[in-house]
């Protein structure tokens, strides 16, 4: 079942939406040097965000990597707009696929979490290796 499911996630997000594009591609230029993660770290503590963890990098051959990283970039989507403004080099490097919009594209990604939220947590329902988990589907 998991393996289905893992097939269901990747087809279904073979043809990527621009706004998932585009949070990508700012998770992955945050990532991309630790100065750069330095500097959204600042932005994080300016917004006074609580986490241990920050962004998350997506893995191109696991589906439930690309839940994990817009689960994780939603919950800093107002240090990312606070990047606009600490840097041009932002701006300029992710002229290519855009820079995520305040209202639209983050509106999108709330929708696209709530829907792969349910993939997502059924595949870690249904993945347990020391204990039976086919009685968890099937009533």
């Amino acid at each position: 079942m998991c393996y289905i499911l893992n097939l269901v996630g990747k087809d279904g997000l073979k043809d990527l939406d621009p706004s998932i594009i585009k949070v990508c591609a700012t998770v992955r230029f945050v990532r991309s040097s630790l100065a750069r993660l330095q500097t959204f770290k600042g932005c994080v503590e300016e917004e006074d965000i609580e986490s241990k963890n920050l962004v998350y990098l997506d893995i191109e051959t696991r589906w439930n990597s690309i839940y994990l990283m817009l689960d994780f970039a939603f919950k800093f989507r107002k240090s990312f707009n606070n990047l606009e403004f600490e840097g041009s080099l932002y701006v300029k490097e992710l002229r290519k696929h855009g820079i995520p919009s305040p209202k639209y594209d983050w509106n999108r990604i709330e929708a696209f979490l709530s829907f792969l939220k349910n993939f997502y947590e059924t595949t870690v329902k249904l993945s347990g290796c020391l204990c039976a988990t086919y009685n968890t589907c099937v009533p």
